[in-house]
């Protein structure tokens, strides 16, 4: 009889990975786990043939990506210590067909075949090309797109969350928290405040603004602000989801992501059902001699947690 044989995929994030097998597009055996500071990459995956009980004979690819750029066949995540190395896995694997590529990246093989309910509309418009953009709102922002041509996906992948943050109409609150950040760093890259930690760094200038000492994680910034939209928290929030949107217009103009521009991340999907979705798109839609070209654009929610994993089993070398 014969055996059936599969890809490992793997989304390496700033604190999980989800880890999987898929058989043509399907995701089968999935798990997530939490790993630690000083874990290894090889260890990670190795735990996990144990767990499902499955050998690497019955593998014939690796499909990997995660949270940071990827350089020379290797990739140090974002915001964490650990490093995965294409080589160090073909070695140890035995596997010569392994692929490794940012989360963005991975994600926009996904976008063309991406359907509902996996995403929500925020800006109902007709899609004017097949170019979409992407944008990862987690422990850190990530950014790519994809160009759909003669049914192949070209992707376009950088750094782009290391973009300047757009800055916010003068004499308002978000102005006021953006010029105090700014004295502790010069140059606020959009990753610095649209993630995670940019979240609490909002929340601490907004409490110095009024004279409150408290300290949270970004965990129970978002746990308070969905128990009261009048507190400090609900606040940063807002003003995390307004920066969001001017750089999702900024990524629309930059691709030329006329198809549509989707945002992503597991702090987003924290955020969604709290603020006003209003706030996102009254932002997106800019002002300006740009405003028609952007404001004809489709804006869009992810609500799929496993957007890069799928990506990662939709890739075809």
């Amino acid at each position: 009889m014969k055996k059936n044989i599969y890809k490992l995929i793997a989304d390496f994030g700033g604190t999980h990975m989800r880890i999987a097998l898929s058989e043509g597009s399907e995701v089968i055996k999935l798990s997530k786990i939490r790993y630690k500071n000083n874990s290894s990459s090889i260890n990670l995956i190795s735990n996990f043939l144990l767990d499902i009980k499955s050998s690497i004979n019955f593998i014939n690819c690796f499909r990997i990506c995660a949270a940071g750029p990827v350089e020379d066949g290797k990739v140090k995540i974002t915001n964490s210590n650990l490093v995965i190395s294409r080589n160090e896995l073909m070695e140890f694997f035995k596997i010569k067909d392994i692929e490794i590529f940012n989360d963005a990246e991975a994600a926009c093989y996904f976008i063309p075949h991406i359907k509902k309910p996996s995403y929500t509309t925020l800006n109902s418009k007709v899609p004017k090309n097949h170019t979409f953009g992407y944008i990862a709102l987690g422990t850190g922002l990530g950014v790519s797109a994809v160009k759909l041509t003669h049914g192949k996906s070209i992707i376009i992948s950088g750094e782009g969350g290391y973009c300047h943050i757009p800055y916010p109409e003068k004499n308002t609150i978000s102005s006021e928290v953006i010029n105090l950040i700014e004295k502790d760093y010069p140059r606020i890259s959009c990753e610095r405040l649209i993630s995670g930690p940019g979240i609490v760094l909002i929340y601490n200038a907004l409490s110095k603004i009024n004279n409150n000492s408290s300290k949270l994680s970004s965990e129970k910034i978002v746990n308070f602000a969905s128990k009261n939209a009048q507190g400090l928290e609900f606040e940063a929030c807002k003003i995390l989801f307004e920066l969001l949107a001017k750089f999702a217009a900024s990524v629309a103009l930059i691709y030329g992501a006329r198809g549509g521009v989707f945002l992503s991340g597991g702090l987003l999907q924290r955020l969604l059902p709290i603020l006003p979705k209003e706030i996102l798109l009254s932002n997106f839609l800019i002002s300006g001699r740009m405003k028609d070209y952007v404001n004809s654009i489709p804006l869009y929610a992810i609500n799929d947690d496993l957007i890069s994993l799928k990506g990662c089993a939709a890739f075809e070398a």
